[in-house]
């Protein structure tokens, strides 16, 4: 007889399998909140879910699955994007170094947060953008760059993720328009 009542052992087959579940999910990808509920840290969206059972039916979906992937990669790269660095500074130390000079190496913590930083930072990209546009075009200035751009983007252009220019298809344009392609360099 079942602890559930009843002769079916189905229920409580079930029962131990969310148990196991339960077990086996791993803590570092969810967050147990003060009320009892639970938040998804893998996923970029953070889902809050009511109980464990739903945190193990949330974490053998496509989404969350694909989310730890995509962060398991992402910290496989960093992992080999530290290691070169050590392997890079290791080799620097291991040649002779100029006595005369005063250059001090900074330590190696330091250089991989810069790097780090600057990997992540959509500033960099951005300034060297802008660092070369400016020695193409010096008689813009960034105010009035700017304002051009603002204009484009009230008539209806759109950036990809390359900086390039493209029209929305919902907006209609008319055919004496620039391309801000050409316009800005």
């Amino acid at each position: 007889m079942s602890v559930f009542g009843g002769d079916s052992w189905g229920r409580e087959a079930q029962h131990r399998k969310r148990k196991v579940d339960e077990l086996l999910s791993s803590s570092s990808s969810f967050k147990k909140l003060s009320s009892g509920k639970f938040v998804c840290v893998v996923c970029p969206h953070n889902p809050v879910l009511d109980s464990p059972l739903m945190l193990s039916v949330h974490n053998k979906g496509s989404r969350h699955v694909a989310a730890q992937t995509k962060l398991k990669e992402k910290e496989l790269w960093r992992q080999q994007e530290l290691n070169k660095r050590i392997a890079l500074s290791s080799e620097s130390k291991i040649q002779p170094k100029n006595t005369g000079s005063n250059n001090q190496v900074k330590p190696l913590v330091e250089q991989t947060r810069t790097a780090i930083l600057e990997l992540q930072s959509s500033k960099f990209i951005l300034n060297a953008k802008d660092a070369t546009s400016n020695d193409s075009n010096s008689s813009m200035s960034s105010q009035e760059r700017r304002e051009i751009e603002l204009k484009f983007i009230a008539a209806g252009w759109k950036r990809d993720c390359h900086g390039k220019w493209y029209r929305d298809e919902t907006v209609e344009f008319d055919s004496d328009e620039e391309d801000p392609n050409v316009c800005l360099p």
